[in-house]
């Protein structure tokens, strides 16, 4: 058999180039083979994934080098966090750290109190355990970016760095840096239950957000320590922003996570900037590719004001409703995973690709709803509301009063593993 290229992807971009050479005096039987390639994946602690070749070989995650009658493992593809890599760059932030500060970032791991501490307000509203980047030295703001590197993809770290940008335009400019907006209708929900905060804070001149708002306000704190085996969670955010994500060994999770945006566009180096346009783009193309019969399933017939599972409403329950996926077609479906994708992958590919292949075996059990306006300008910020609902999933899109064009909360949850309490239990 002549040298053949294997390029296998571990579900989105974990991929690894193999040569595998047999040669004449190596004679190895498929089922053989096979069996090999399960046991070791096991071993490694990965699933067993089939992974289909020429000739109908099935290997799974693993590739054996048969040379000379050698043979070499290599190790399995596992879509996993780099977990050695991350808890070297967290403990590399704490060593950094003053004794007073590691005591201000450090929790924990079943400190409830201190789980449930996030929200969409600025800090001066709702306030933050740890320490901000306010608080820390150029090598410790440094330090923070190479841990959120490490466990958040590029698309991921440039979504937060983005929407630390949009709370510096805020804070100079309020709302006013961005394009006029369509007003929608209905009264302001309201903060979620327990985050009422005072009326604001010193404003800047020309009418900014003033000093309730800046890049520089966004904490990070630990719960437990971090451990290559036993779990941990990392919490970052601040105004429009809530990273929960717990740590297990090689396994992450990121629910309940909250991104938002004010504005949701502006300018920065002359470029326009819109930190979740995806995520508006993307829904509203899924939205125009429904024919009628699916488009009046979708569409809601009444207004969702607001984020229904936001920050204070960890373990309620809402009912599915709208376009169940098992009704769209495959193209249709690709698109909704698409849009999916916009929050899974702002995790480390290794975590994303497990998460995504959950959702994706759910898909038939899965919804897609719309409340709002279904016309929209190309590149405008949509101003309805949107959810996504599996058995272990729930995204909701909701623009906000005021300029609902230039202001968005959006949320992302497992409702069977917030705060990674089954992946803690493993």
């Amino acid at each position: 058999m002549s040298t053949s290229s294997l390029v296998a992807d571990a579900g989105h971009r974990c991929i690894l180039s193999a040569d595998i050479v047999w040669r004449t005096r190596v004679r190895v039987s498929l089922r053989s083979l096979t069996i090999l390639y399960v046991t070791y994946a096991n071993l490694s602690g990965c699933k067993a994934r089939p992974l289909p070749l020429k000739g109908h070989l099935e290997l799974t995650r693993t590739i054996c080098i048969f040379l000379s009658g050698i043979f070499i493992l290599v190790p399995p593809l596992c879509a996993q966090l780099p977990v050695a890599k991350v808890v070297e760059s967290a403990n590399r932030f704490l060593a950094l750290l003053t004794d007073g500060q590691r005591q201000k970032v450090m929790f924990a791991f079943d400190d409830e109190q201190q789980r449930a501490r996030w929200s969409n307000f600025p800090t001066g509203m709702v306030p933050r355990a740890g320490i901000n980047f306010r608080e820390m030295t150029e090598p410790q703001r440094a330090a923070v970016l190479d841990l959120l590197g490490t466990v958040l993809s590029p698309m991921g770290l440039e979504k937060v760095n983005q929407i630390r940008m949009a709370d510096d335009d805020f804070k100079v400019n309020g709302s006013r840096n961005g394009p006029g907006g369509r007003g929608r209708p209905g009264g302001n929900a309201g903060p979620p239950p327990g985050q009422n905060g005072p009326p604001g804070g010193k404003r800047g001149p020309g009418g900014g957000g003033g000093d309730l708002f800046g890049s520089d306000l966004y904490y990070i704190s630990f719960l437990g320590k971090p451990s290559a085996s036993a779990p941990w969670m990392l919490q970052f955010g601040g105004h429009h922003l809530a990273l929960n994500i717990t740590i297990s060994g090689s396994n992450g999770v990121m629910t309940p996570s909250l991104t938002g945006a004010q504005p949701a566009t502006f300018t920065a180096n002359g470029k326009n900037v819109r930190p979740l346009g995806r995520e508006s783009d993307k829904a509203l193309a899924l939205l125009r590719s429904l024919d009628d019969t699916q488009r009046k399933q979708a569409i809601l017939t009444y207004r969702v004001p607001d984020l229904v599972l936001g920050p204070g409403q960890d373990g309620k329950k809402i009912s599915p409703e709208g376009l169940k996926v098992s009704q769209m077609n495959e193209r249709q479906r690709a698109m909704l995973l698409d849009v999916v994708a916009e929050w899974v992958d702002i995790m480390n590919t290794g975590s994303a690709a497990e998460r995504l292949a959950q959702i994706k075996a759910e898909l038939n059990e899965t919804w897609f709803a719309w409340s709002g306006e279904t016309d929209f300008r190309a590149g405008e910020n949509i101003t309805a509301y949107y959810r996504i609902q599996g058995p272990h999933l729930v995204i909701e899109y909701a623009p906000q009063n005021g300029d609902p064009t230039n202001h968005v909360h959006t949320i992302y949850r497992d409702p069977t593993n917030d705060y990674g309490r089954a992946l803690a239990k493993r």
